[in-house]
Order: structure tokens, then sequence, then C-alpha cells
């Protein structure tokens, strides 16, 4: 069973942020997103910040409850920016992105990927019927990151640990290093601009 990654969005409010979190989703080589009940027409407002990711927003489904966005996935996934704050608000399990990722390259099946609204984020009833939360460390006196930002971060671990995105060039050799050193020395010498 291969993995796939579902971005689900509960609420979208603004146009703008579904043409970026489409855009942040194939920055980092994912593709499958899915809006429940949003606000806005999405595909259309979200077009113009979308750019090159008219693809992934084109062929997003829009539907009206989250059940639909669900049930055919294997886990899912939470997100928020607001930590429990006593030990008595501890009802689900916090990771961090990067420990979601590491998580995550070790599993297969369909994991759906949640994300809520803009101004209120995913509501208690929705973290709920997630297996588990993922919140990003940020400073407290400003938690909430917006939606593509917080999605960006997620993706870009989710592809390091997954290999999806690599590097695109290697860090030079030693040799090369040497090489390189020796070429600058012997300009700058030929200059007359350091001395040995």
């Amino acid at each position: 069973m291969t993995r796939r990654l579902r971005v689900v969005f509960v609420g979208c409010e603004t146009g703008e942020n579904a043409g970026f979190l489409a855009r942040t989703m194939k920055n980092f080589g994912f593709d499958e997103l899915w809006f429940v009940k949003p606000v806005v027409d999405v595909k259309l407002l979200g077009a113009k910040t979308a750019m090159h990711a008219a693809d992934v927003l084109d062929k997003a489904m829009i539907i009206d409850d989250l059940k639909g966005a669900l049930e055919d996935a294997d886990v899912v996934v939470g997100t928020t920016s607001t930590r429990p704050t006593s030990e008595k608000n501890f009802t689900r399990n916090y990771v961090t992105p990067r420990e979601f990722a590491e998580a995550w390259s070790r599993t297969s099946g369909l994991t759906a990927l949640l994300f809520g609204r803009e101004g209120s984020g995913l509501s208690n009833k929705e973290l709920d019927a997630c297996d588990l939360v993922v919140s990003i460390p940020t400073s407290k006196l400003y938690p909430a990151m917006n939606i593509s930002h917080s999605a960006a971060v997620i993706l870009y671990e989710l592809s390091i640990h997954t290999g999806a995105v690599k590097p695109s060039r290697q860090a030079a050799s030693r040799h090369e290093k040497e090489i390189f050193v020796n070429i600058v020395v012997e300009l700058l010498e030929r200059t007359h601009e350091v001395e040995h």
C-alpha cells in the first residue's frame, strides 16, 4: 500500500489563502486538496494567488461535511496553534511537524491533514476526531500562523522525511573545496592583493 496525503481545509474564509495553500502544496510535491464548507468560492478567488499551482486548486474537492473528507482516511491529523495551559486540558497527543513527519515516513495508506478556519481554527469537536494533532512551536506572544505558512512548515518536514523533495545540489567535497581555495589564492597572488 502506498502512502498518500490529503490536505483538508475546513471552513476556508478567504480565496487568497485557498490559492496560497495550493501553491504551498505544489512547492513540496503534494496535490490532493479538499475543502469542507468553504465560506467563499475558493476556486474562483484562489486562482490569482495559486499562480502555477492552479492545477491543484482546479482538481480540489469541495464538500459539505468533514465526515465525507475523512471516511476513507486511515489516519486523521489535525493542526492547531493552541496548546493546553494546564494538565487537565491534555486530551490530545500533540506533536511537532518534525515528529509527525518522522512517524508519517514509516506509514502507508491515506493520511488526512486538517487545517481549520483562518479566524478560529478547528473546533474542539473536529480536533477530537483526530488521531494526532500537530502544533508548531511558536512565540507565546503571537502563536497563530497563517494557514499557508503553517502548511509550508509541515509539508516541508513531510517532503524532507519522505524524500519527495531533494536538495538540487550537493555540498562540495573536501577535495573540491581545496581546489577552489587554491584557485582563489592563486588569483589573489597574481593580482598582488595578498601575501603569504
